[in-house]
């Protein structure tokens, strides 16, 4: 929600905006720092539109909601079964299919909700009090949709990992691990053909350059989507069979 305050009187976005834009200029002429941070437009970067979508949404939105998911569900899967309290959802007159569709469920639309929630907090001072700079609502959303779905396919690798295997730690190992290649992958592309090939084909990251301009390309909701339902079937076949780790 601060970052479209900066915005609101000319003189305040010349210190804090305009002052470090120059100030660190000279991070602009390092490809894998650039990568690093999500930024593809130095000049971009330091308005208001460039700083909410093409380094928030293209890097901690996804990440954010990635740890969130996982934790949520860890705590209503895994993690519930190490401590003994999963005994209670066990005990439900619930068929596994239903305590795991039920879960899935919550990793898909907790990490979209986050997303709109955040999105709209930001956009409350631009539509309320005005700012030197303007974003339009429509293509806020179709980039919150985006970038929510991205950190959606890493929340839900670690929920599945865990489902499969009882073991809350492995849920972080393969979550946030997948999350970490396809991050370097994302740094590397361009001094890389190797990592070149996962950024462009296999990244969530990847998927979305600028997710405001760029709208709902069909290839990359496909990817992302196909990602999440391979990643939940996976963990379904492992909770199915698996004995539950009761007390």
């Amino acid at each position: 929600m601060l970052v479209p305050l900066a915005f609101m009187n000319e003189t305040v976005e010349d210190v804090i905006i305009n002052q470090q834009k120059e100030a660190f200029r000279g991070m602009s002429s390092n490809d894998t720092f650039m990568s690093f941070l999500g930024i593809s437009d130095w000049d971009n970067v330091f308005t208001l539109e460039g700083i909410i979508t093409t380094y928030l949404f293209n890097l901690f939105v996804p990440l954010l909601i990635a740890i969130a998911t996982i934790v949520c569900l860890n705590k209503m899967g895994a993690k519930a079964e190490e401590d003994g309290t999963f005994e209670f959802v066990a005990s439900l007159p619930l068929s596994r299919k239903s305590i795991y569709y039920t879960h899935s469920f919550v990793a898909v639309i907790l990490g979209i909700l986050l997303g709109f929630i955040w999105i709209n907090l930001i956009y409350s001072p631009i539509a309320i009090f005005g700012t030197t700079q303007d974003m339009e609502y429509v293509p806020l959303l179709k980039a919150s949709l985006q970038s929510s779905l991205g950190g959606v396919t890493f929340g839900v690798l670690g929920f599945s990992i865990a489902a499969f295997s009882g073991n809350s730690s492995q849920a972080w190992i393969f979550g946030m691990g997948i999350l970490g290649i396809e991050w370097i992958s994302n740094m590397f592309s361009s001094r890389n053909n190797f990592f070149k090939f996962i950024d462009s084909n296999l990244s969530s990251f990847g998927a979305y350059g600028n997710p405001y301009q760029d709208g709902l390309i069909a290839e990359d909701l496909l990817l992302v989507m196909g990602k999440i339902t391979i990643f939940l079937v996976f963990g379904f076949i492992g909770f199915r069979n698996r004995s539950l780790n009761l007390r």
